[in-house]
């Protein structure tokens, strides 16, 4: 077994070796209680910044072929990752072995993007022809106020149809990305298209 991880990009106080990088994993699944996406897991370790994005692909490959964890799928097609029973015993038995900060801070970050994305999932996305092309319209909704409602013009009907479904497929990262550009945290926008990059490079492979 392999004990050094890879560490780029990893904060001061993350996770160094990969066996603390499985039990992570394990710890956030037993611990939510629900079936993620691989995107999901990724988002919310990434947020922390305690584990390098190579470090949990190996490690998510890894778990599913020791059946820790296995694959299912959602109401809509999509392919979630779901704790078994060994991966239970495994968090269970481990799980106190990783800092205190790490375990709270993950969890805090999976509860965020899970509520997060719930709100998101009132969204509604609408386009009608214009005298020189369409108008796109974008509302999410939320409790009270929207969280964004936006009009863009586009020149034709498939660019309409290519953008609804890679908003549905991903809304989450479409309001993020805009409310980044907004506040001016470029950085904070390009972290997020890579990210996304790096998880549809690893699905295909």
């Amino acid at each position: 077994m392999k004990y050094n991880a890879f560490v780029g990009g990893v904060q001061p106080g993350g996770l160094t070796n990969d066996f603390e990088v499985k039990i992570l994993v394990c710890f956030l699944l037993e611990k939510i209680g629900q079936p993620l996406s691989f995107e999901q897991i990724n988002e919310i370790l990434q947020r922390t910044g305690f584990v390098n994005y190579f470090e949990f692909a190996e490690a998510m490959s890894e778990l599913h072929r020791t059946k820790h964890i296995e694959t299912t799928l959602s109401q809509k097609g999509e392919t979630l990752f779901d704790i078994t029973e060994i991966g239970i015993a495994t968090a269970q038995t481990f799980s106190k072995t990783l800092p205190l900060t790490v375990r709270e801070k993950t969890v805090e970050a999976a509860r965020d993007l899970i509520q997060m994305q719930k709100r998101l999932e009132e969204i509604e996305v609408r386009y009608k022809a214009v005298a020189d092309g369409y108008i796109l319209s974008i509302k999410m909704k939320d409790i009270g106020s929207d969280l964004m409602n936006l009009s863009l013009f586009l020149p034709s009907e498939d660019d309409c149809v290519a953008i609804r479904e890679r908003i549905y497929s991903d809304p989450a990262l479409l309001y993020q990305t805009i409310l980044a550009a907004c506040l001016g945290d470029y950085e904070e926008g390009r972290c997020l298209f890579e990210e996304k990059l790096h998880s549809k490079e690893k699905s295909s492979d």
